[in-house]
């Protein structure tokens, strides 16, 4: 599938300005073709956007796109040179996910220091040095970061407290919801012995009639 066929199964029939992200995986493009960036800076509200093993070499020709919040870059030919690039172009990142290049030194990793915002950074086999060196490195030069390859500065798997907020918000909605069961099935038990309860009532009322007619026709028959 080309990239122009990826894109307008993407975009469909909505307008350029309320796209949010875009995937153009696995293409041949090499140096990005000027009517695909053409048509990328039509979505001036883009946030995601996805270009892994796309085979890409530069993306110098790309103007900057202050909207884009995470950046896929998985497997293309990532250099220090194309991590400026990146960071020029899309100064707001908060996710930069480029895995799988080909970064030599430590050091490269300072072209990404424009990037104020970049919490969460994946790099994972692209630099051939310690990996307790590199997360040392990185928390260093980025402040903001919070995650690199999937854990924190201290080599753990990272939790945002986000996520265990509303873990927490969906258990307790949960714990709610089977609350209120709960209570519905005891009315419903309430309201079905106060049924038996009239039902009885009832049968002894009844009961009590027949026993007033037996008698009073007993006694008309003496």
């Amino acid at each position: 599938m080309s990239w122009q066929q990826k894109l307008k199964k993407q975009i469909g029939t909505q307008p350029y300005s309320e796209i949010k992200q875009l995937r153009f995986n696995n293409l041949q493009l090499n140096k990005l073709p000027e009517d695909f960036v053409s048509e990328l800076h039509k979505c001036t509200n883009l946030e995601i956007l996805s270009l892994n093993q796309c085979g890409i070499r530069s993306l110098e020709n790309l103007q900057q796109m202050c909207s884009v919040t995470q950046l896929e870059y998985l497997d293309n030919f990532t250099t220090s040179k194309t991590l400026q690039q990146i960071a020029k172009t899309f100064p707001n990142l908060e996710v930069l996910i480029a895995g799988g290049n080909f970064l030599r030194e430590l050091r490269d990793l300072d072209a990404l220091k424009p990037l104020t915002k970049l919490e969460t950074l994946n790099i994972m086999n692209g630099i051939n040095k310690p990996d307790s060196d590199i997360r040392k490195y990185a928390f260093e030069i980025l402040p903001r970061l919070k995650l690199l390859d999937e854990k924190d500065k201290y080599g753990q798997i990272y939790v945002e407290p986000k996520q265990e907020k509303k873990q927490f918000e969906v258990e307790t909605q949960i714990n709610m919801e089977q609350e209120e069961v709960s209570q519905e099935d005891e009315e419903s038990a309430l309201c079905s012995d106060d049924s038996n309860e009239e039902e009885e009532s009832d049968s002894d009322d009844e009961e009590d009639s027949d026993l007033s007619d037996f008698i009073e026709k007993k006694v008309k028959n003496e």
